[in-house]
């Protein structure tokens, strides 16, 4: 388990001094990337991270395009602590240091966290916004505004920085028009591609690479889940439960992602089968490769007597033919088992191996997290559902009969299209199966767009945001909208499907009395109110324009004008309630006065104004004399309005028509008075 510290700044140091402590605590006590990590290189392959600036693009970290010093050690440092405690921001971040390192640069003329201010970060959003994409842009200045909170609250910079996220987050919900359809089109795989798909699973392939990529598509199609989460599926995933009426429902014990917490997916009884195919399919490819993993975990010491393997004692010498043949080199001349030997930097002299040599070479070239497939989920190796054998998915290579491997969300998506670089091609599954003959383009598609189409699916067939969001393993619900694409006719469809209301198989006027006649209030009433553009509130409509300006009372409805409340409607018992609960408050403030607590007398004035407009309306509202359906709208000569101020700069225009003029005093007065 990686250590984690909790750094706590010195109040009696210097800036300075407080951030190299921050860094030599970072480089020598953290073990998160593995305690013995090469602090002075600038590419952690343990991290997946290399510290390069904004030139750097490619996987290779040229020198000229190191991040400079001495923010490069702040960089590792800062990066380091984080993905300690919070290992799921490593883009964001990286983003974020590459446009802050060069805004530093551009300002002061050297890369120093210590010269950080308000304008650097100002300057480093920009960079983002010109360099990224508007997505990426949004989450670099989100992470530069936690790293502005973290060097300020840890003392590593001169002045507090209460710096906000200039990049706004671009929308997600685009539903029409020509950019919609180009969203949904990469978002969501092809029909034809997924038609091809199931022909190539209902073939039963039996070639590894084919079993492995079509089951793993399949299991992607059975729940909405990310490739990296069923690839660390546990072999003993499956779970079958009784419900109450007796029925068995079907699925699979997940750990998900991004901070998701264990569940059970429960597969769709329709997908049910499939599921439980895919599943045979991929522990019958893996069983060996468990088998040789837990022998590792429980015989360190001893060679994996495979079937091939020489029946030999550990320490008999091993002739060139039996060292090949316990590796699982292909045997076909002793001059190429002494190449493959040498390649594999081990003796090929007759006798110069012997089973415990070799079995010393396996250990060391095992996985580096052996026996370890995902620590972070507590998975083995001996117990993963993909736990598979070294080139068990080359077609031009044996499995190997003692090594283990992992597969990557990469092995499956390198599978899913054709790779062409000049005279190297890689074909895909499609490819295999002879899939693109026929098509115009190549087929394609990434493990990703199934999730996207699950979710969709699930928006079309009604199921709640929250079911969603729990069934596709997210801990906010706010996520599913980056996944729902369903188009805009689908969304009208579906809204007349539920309210035959809003079907236009009749004319306008009777579908606006059907409307009228749902509302607590006649169609005249409605028309009645001063802006024809109410919404439902608490306790009765808001009728704020909201072409013309946002709420200014956003959540205190009834010290607000532009509430409307109606005689006889079933909402004046929430104006009882919030009327007894503000006496309380209210008599609560008076007891703080009269301890002489600050700020007492502001809580009492606001809780005594709004005690009496709740007093004067339910008066209103229960008054006999005033029948029901009868429009109650209080106002207060205070209050702003946006309508209000217009009409008043008509009144005070110089010439106004007397019919013009009355017109407008008589809206002022329903408005609510003056200015103020």
């Amino acid at each position: 388990m990686a250590e984690i510290i909790q750094f706590v700044p010195k109040k009696s140091a210097e800036v300075a001094e407080n951030l190299n402590d921050f860094i030599q605590r970072c480089r020598f006590e953290l073990t998160v990337f593995d305690a013995n990590l090469d602090w002075d290189a600038n590419n952690w392959p343990s991290a997946g991270v290399s510290f390069g600036n904004l030139e750097h693009k490619s996987r290779i970290l040229a020198v000229e395009n190191v991040m400079k010093p001495p923010f490069i050690e702040f960089a590792k440092a800062y990066f380091r602590y984080r993905q300690g405690h919070n290992p799921t921001t490593a883009k964001g971040e990286m983003t974020a240091l590459k446009c802050l390192e060069r805004a530093l640069e551009s300002s002061h003329g050297r890369a120093d966290i210590l010269d950080l201010n308000m304008a650097v970060l100002d300057e480093a959003a920009t960079l983002a916004r010109e360099r990224y994409a508007a997505g990426s842009a949004y989450h670099a200045g989100r992470e530069l505004a936690e790293l502005a909170l973290f060097v300020s609250e840890k003392r590593l910079t001169h002045s507090w920085l209460d710096w906000k996220n200039p990049n706004q987050r671009p929308t997600d919900t685009i539903r029409t028009g020509k950019k919609a359809k180009e969203i949904r089109e990469k978002k969501l795989p092809n029909e034809e591609a997924l038609d091809n798909l199931a022909e190539i699973f209902a073939y039963n392939p039996t070639k590894p690479r084919d079993i492995f990529t079509s089951s793993v598509c399949a299991m992607l199609l059975c729940a909405p889940s990310r490739v990296s989460e069923v690839l660390s599926l546990p072999f003993d995933c499956e779970v079958w439960e009784t419900q109450r009426n007796g029925k068995k429902v079907y699925g699979w014990r997940f750990q998900p992602g991004k901070g998701g917490s264990p569940m059970i997916k429960w597969i769709p009884e329709s997908m049910e089968s499939i599921a439980q195919e895919a599943i045979k399919r991929v522990k019958l490819l893996t069983n060996e490769a468990r088998a040789i993993a837990k022998w590792h975990e429980a015989n360190p010491e001893l060679f994996y007597r495979h079937k091939n393997c020489p029946d030999v004692s550990e320490d008999q010498p091993l002739s060139v033919v039996d060292a090949s043949l316990a590796l699982g080199i292909t045997v076909s001349t002793e001059r190429q088992c002494r190449r493959e030997l040498r390649r594999f930097k081990l003796s090929d002299q007759e006798g110069g191996n012997t089973l415990s040599s070799l079995n010393k070479w396996v250990r060391n070239d095992l996985p580096k997290d052996f026996p370890w497939f995902d620590k972070a989920r507590g998975l083995r190796y001996s117990d993963a559902l993909f736990c598979l054998q070294a080139k068990q998915l080359r077609p031009d290579m044996p499995a190997s009969p003692v090594m283990v491997w992992q597969p990557t969300n990469n092995t499956v998506n390198d599978d899913l299209e054709t790779f062409q670089d000049g005279e190297y091609a890689r074909p895909s599954l499609f490819d295999r199966f002879n899939n693109n003959t026929e098509s115009a383009n190549a087929l394609k598609m990434t493990s990703h767009q199934f999730r996207h189409l699950l979710n969709t699916m699930g928006q079309r067939g009604g199921l709640s945001q929250s079911a969603i969001a729990r069934w596709s393993g997210r801990a906010d619900m706010k996520q599913n909208r980056t996944y729902d694409h369903m188009t805009e006719y689908e969304l009208v469809d579906m809204l007349r499907t539920h309210d035959p209301a809003l079907s236009l198989d009749r004319s306008l006027e009777e579908v606006a009395n059907q409307i009228a006649a749902k509302l607590p209030m006649t169609r005249q009433e409605f028309n009645a109110l001063t802006i024809p553009t109410a919404h439902v509130t608490e306790y009765g409509f808001c009728v704020h324009d909201f072409t013309m300006s946002p709420c200014q009372r956003f959540r205190d409805c009834l010290n607000c004008t532009e509430q409307v409340c109606v005689k006889g409607d079933r909402r004046i018992t929430r104006l009882k309630d919030r009327y007894a609960d503000v006496q309380r408050l209210t008599s609560q403030a008076e007891a703080e006065i009269s301890k002489g607590t600050a700020g007492a007398d502001r809580w009492y004035q606001i809780h005594h104004l709004t005690e009496m407009r709740l007093k004067d309306l339910i008066a209103i509202l229960e008054n006999p004399e005033i029948q029901d359906g009868a429009i109650v709208k209080l106002r207060n000569a205070n209050e702003f309005s946006p309508l209000r101020r217009a009409v008043e700069a008509k009144l005070g225009a110089t010439k106004v028509e007397s019919t013009d003029r009355s017109m407008l005093e008589d809206m002022r007065n329903l408005l609510g008075g003056g200015l103020g």
